[in-house]
């Protein structure tokens, strides 16, 4: 995971921050949250238990953590397409974000984030929220500022949700449950050509 910039630390705590959240993917990741402990966390991490305590107060705390760093993480990705992008036509904007969301989304880490945060939703509402506010919408809001390019703000808005629907499909629920999903990038590819067409129609 890279090194984030947490305001009010120093670049030592940030440094154990981030080395804390690497540990914590690595050890939630794999063994799941309901077998993960915090001192597994602090051995990955190459801390003290007690260094993971002072930056997370629970292991509630840290899984919450991890999501939100992730979906920072994959935020970062699409901006950066959408930086390089800017300025072009929405047809070419919408395609460069689609494959970037898909992208982001399938890899095994996040796959792997995305079913534990199924799994722990209904105990930790938190967790929804926070790949909620982090995750989907952050990625709506990216789709609708393309949009507005055509539309007025709450056309560009309904749009943006129907186009991340889209772009994931049935491919993305196909691989989340762990089905073996055969030409993925063509199914995506399919899937994004119809999410473009759909959102500019």
């Amino acid at each position: 995971m890279d090194t984030f910039s947490f305001p009010g630390l120093s670049p030592l705590q940030c440094r154990k921050r981030s080395a804390i959240l690497d540990g914590a993917k690595t050890i939630f990741l794999r063994e799941g949250f309901g077998q993960a402990t915090m001192d597994d966390v602090a051995a990955a991490a190459g801390v003290g238990k007690q260094t993971v305590y002072r930056h997370f107060k629970s292991k509630e705390a840290l899984f919450v953590g991890l999501v939100s760093a992730m979906c920072a993480q994959v935020g970062a990705v699409l901006a950066s397409a959408q930086g390089e992008q800017s300025g072009g036509a929405p047809e070419v904007e919408l395609r460069e974000l689609g494959w970037s969301l898909a992208r982001s989304l399938i890899t095994l880490d996040n796959l792997r984030l995305y079913r534990a945060i199924v799994a722990e939703a209904e105990r930790l509402p938190e967790l929804g929220q926070v790949f909620y506010e982090n995750g989907a919408k952050v990625v709506r809001a990216f789709a609708a500022t393309i949009l507005r390019k055509r539309f007025d703000e709450s056309t560009a808005a309904l749009r943006a949700a129907t186009f991340v629907q889209l772009v994931l499909g049935d491919a993305y629920l196909e691989l989340s449950i762990g089905y073996t999903v055969p030409d993925v990038e063509a199914r995506f590819a399919l899937q994004i050509d119809e999410a473009v067409a759909a959102a500019l129609r």
